[in-house]
């Protein structure tokens, strides 16, 4: 399928998706699922995870063969080939401090309030439209960590980031912080750049989604997943 090793970066602040490990290692469920899906095509691939806003350049130009996990927006369906078959769903929650809990309907809950989340991460078509319009103060950064500090030191109102994350940081720290409200669920997917130089590139595609689909109907994708829920 290809005469050469793939690249593929991914988040490297995704956990338990995708993420580096105290070792250093690259690892993640979308990781092993990806380093599967290689074995079963015979696949050379290199795996490399990266600040999430690179990643996406990188798919962009060219400088990688493909990334992960990636939402589909018109935007990055430009430079991006999306596989049929997403890596995992991503539950985007808003959490805050146990002493600011506020309600949650819907989107308009998080209006006039200071929303943190991962720098270059498109939330939903509401949520990025209230921002766009001013409704929410969006800021962004690079680490779960970040977004953490900021919410107990009064900078932010609120989060917006995975549960996933945010259990595995919590989890490490011993905080505590307060789950308001599911601003959206959403597919994530990986993808082959459009410029970058990749031989047969459609077949590949095509070869990708044929296994992908195979690994979810034999329980591969969720075995591993649940794997890395432990």
């Amino acid at each position: 399928m290809a005469d050469r090793t793939l690249y593929f970066v991914g988040d490297e602040d995704n956990e338990p998706e995708s993420y580096i490990n105290a070792a250093g290692e690259f690892t993640g469920s979308a990781v092993d699922i990806i380093k599967e899906l290689a074995k079963r095509l015979n696949l050379k691939v290199d795996i490399q995870l990266t600040p999430w806003v690179r990643v996406l350049s990188m798919i962009e130009t060219g400088k990688a063969d493909g990334g992960f996990p990636l939402f589909w927006t018109p935007e990055r369906d430009k430079y991006a080939l999306y596989t049929e078959i997403p890596v995992h769903i991503s539950v985007m929650t808003a959490y805050t401090k146990p002493s600011r809990t506020f309600e949650y309907d819907d989107i308009s809950s998080l209006y006039n309030k200071r929303v943190g989340i991962n720098r270059g991460y498109s939330i939903s078509k509401e949520f990025d439209r209230a921002a766009q319009e001013g409704r929410i103060t969006l800021i962004e950064v690079e680490t779960v960590s970040q977004l953490v500090k900021m919410l107990l030191d009064d900078r932010i109102d609120s989060i917006a980031a995975t549960p996933s994350s945010i259990r595995f940081y919590l989890k490490e720290t011993n905080i505590v912080l307060s789950e308001v409200g599911q601003v959206r669920a959403r597919p994530a997917y990986l993808t082959l750049s459009k410029i970058a130089d990749i031989k047969n590139r459609d077949q590949l595609l095509s070869s990708i989604n044929k296994t992908l689909a195979l690994m979810k109907k034999d329980g591969s994708i969720d075995k591993i997943r649940n794997q890395h829920l432990r």
